[in-house]
């Protein structure tokens, strides 16, 4: 059970610390596209859901910290990596 909530976590913390890091940063390189609005909108809504999905984390399973960290890690570099689309 121990490995399925170790899997579990590093699943789900990859998957939406790539969408909400994609999203904030993608945000803030089209800044002059999107307006100052509404890229502040995108950026509090994910950095709310990326703070939020922290929160129940540590709340509920707090001794699944390392993967959930190393993931997200990985997420942040990942997108970093992929640079600006033209």
């Amino acid at each position: 059970m121990n490995f399925i909530l170790f899997l579990v976590v590093a699943f789900f913390s990859f998957v939406i610390g790539t969408l909400g890091f994609a999203q904030i940063i993608g945000s803030l390189q089209n800044i002059k596209l999107r307006g100052i609005g509404m890229t502040l909108f995108t950026i509090i809504l994910w950095g709310i859901i990326l703070v939020g999905e922290w929160m129940l984390l540590m709340n509920f399973l707090p001794d699944y910290r390392i993967p959930y960290y190393v993931t997200t890690v990985i997420s942040l570099l990942l997108v970093l990596g992929y640079g600006k689309i033209k």
